[in-house]
């Protein structure tokens, strides 16, 4: 499944949803980044590498 922002998302290490608001691409590496707005408030960048594959 392809994540896009709006998408909604499990935290990789705890029992938190959230939301994505941002897919970044960084294209000297070739990995992107999520940047997610958990339901406790805060908002976190995660890289591919962290989070998992953003696109199956």
């Amino acid at each position: 499944m392809r994540l896009k922002p709006g998408d909604r998302v499990r935290h990789p290490d705890c029992n938190l949803d959230g939301k994505v608001i941002d897919i970044q691409s960084n294209p000297a590496c070739l990995l992107r980044t999520l940047v997610v707005t958990w339901e406790n408030g805060e908002t976190e960048e995660w890289s591919e590498l962290e989070f998992g594959p953003i696109e199956d």
